[in-house]
């Protein structure tokens, strides 16, 4: 016993060397392993994990030779691998389930294939499924309600506003014509900045946490623009830059935090860096592609070159025919011509997640962790903390939603 001793705390010792090495220098892992279940079925794992700033991401293609699933969650747990520990299964008619079962006892969203193909909860109450509800039942003890149930509406300012379905981090800027209303899962808050209304929200945008607008009042009179309006959508500030512009300016767009900016009339271009709340002239003038600088062409004054941020994914493209495709971090999603919205995991093409399907998808985005969109009056939005719900329902939305809103995440 005296001899075993030392042996077990030199390994005491190097696992705590271990575990300390996996914390603070491990940034990334990709693991490939198998579970036997509970219920003694058995599962191929392709497992993997990403640290980015100050988020942790866990990917996994689960392979039960029938079937295959793909999930993604953000959670640490401290940065370990095989950390699906067990998974629950339940099969009703053409519907399949799963419920993982992770390190600390921890569970997430249910994955379920309809008739072979992977769906969201959100999708099958779309569907009206009934074995979703008998599956749900199955899953009840595990399983978290926030993922398939809406929260209650709250009436606001002629809005209304699903303030439970908001992760915490996250902040909405809907426009209102002379400004625009923030929006947070604490609550609604209006900035006002413009006197008189301005219909077409053509000279606003984001860039990285700050709202950009120029200030159009009086603009016929002035025949040109004389501020740009900043606010920062993570504490409310708001700065004025003058500028002088011609009322043939526009955005070219954004690339790492400035934004670009042309006036055709007076054939310049200029930067404007937000956090520095400063404007300068470009000497060498730029086209913004993909949010990143090219030359710019001969033609460049010509006529408008805005950043259209085209995704191009010739597998995609290929497998579903549409070229109607956007990408957040490491995953694809795309819209079919039938309005059906997906998303591709670990490029998983094969195997896409169906989202959601509605016939008039608006204004869809899909950044920092998150995908929204406006069907009729109504935003929506999905990410994997909280699934796909109903954000915001404003009337507005039917008439006008062209740059309407834009969402960020905080830091």
């Amino acid at each position: 016993m005296k001899k075993l001793l030392p042996i077990l705390v030199v390994l005491a010792i190097v696992a705590c060397c271990y575990q300390i090495i996996v914390t603070f220098f491990i940034s990334e892992h990709q693991v490939n392993y198998s579970l036997i279940a509970s219920d003694q079925q058995t599962y191929t794992i392709s497992e993997n994990y990403q640290k980015k700033g100050k988020r942790h991401y866990y990917s996994f293609l689960i392979d039960s030779k029938k079937n295959n699933f793909s999930i993604k969650v953000e959670e640490d747990f401290d940065k370990q691998d095989r950390v699906i520990t067990d998974i629950k299964y339940y099969k009703k008619n053409k519907l399949e389930c799963i419920l993982p079962i992770y390190k600390r006892n921890h569970t997430f969203d249910i994955s379920c294939l309809f008739d072979g193909v992977q769906v969201t909860p959100f999708y099958l109450r779309q569907e009206q499924n009934e074995d979703f509800q008998f599956i749900i039942k199955k899953f009840e003890k595990d399983y978290d309600k926030k993922y398939y149930q809406d929260g209650k509406i709250t009436k606001e300012k002629n809005l209304g506003i699903y303030y439970d379905n908001i992760p915490e981090d996250f902040v909405f800027a809907i426009w209102n014509y002379r400004g625009i209303d923030m929006l947070t899962s604490e609550g609604l808050e209006e900035k006002q900045f413009l006197n008189e209304d301005h219909y077409e929200n053509d000279l606003s945008t984001v860039v990285g946490k700050y709202y950009v607008t120029i200030n159009t009042d009086d603009a016929e009179e002035r025949l040109d623009y004389s501020q740009v309006i900043v606010y920062n959508l993570q504490d409310g500030g708001k700065t004025i830059v003058d500028v002088n512009l011609s009322q043939d300016s526009y955005f070219n767009g954004s690339s790492d935090g400035k934004l670009y900016i042309t006036d055709l009339k007076e054939k310049k271009q200029y930067v404007l860096n937000p956090a520095k709340k400063e404007v300068t002239e470009v000497t060498k003038v730029k086209e913004v592609k993909n949010s990143k600088l090219v030359k710019a062409g001969n033609d460049f004054f010509d006529n408008p070159k805005v950043d259209s941020n085209v995704v191009i994914n010739k597998q995609i493209t290929k497998l579903y025919g549409t070229t109607d495709i956007k990408r957040s971090g490491d995953d694809y999603y795309f819209k079919t011509k039938d309005g059906k919205l997906y998303r591709v995991i670990q490029k998983d093409y094969k195997h896409p997640i169906l989202l959601c399907q509605f016939s008039d998808i608006k204004e869809w985005q899909a950044h920092d962790d998150g995908v929204s969109f406006i069907v009729q009056d109504t935003l929506y939005f999905y990410n994997d903390v909280y699934g796909l719900h109903p954000i915001l329902v404003n009337s507005e939305f039917n008439y006008n939603s062209k740059n309407i809103y834009h969402f960020i995440r905080g830091e």
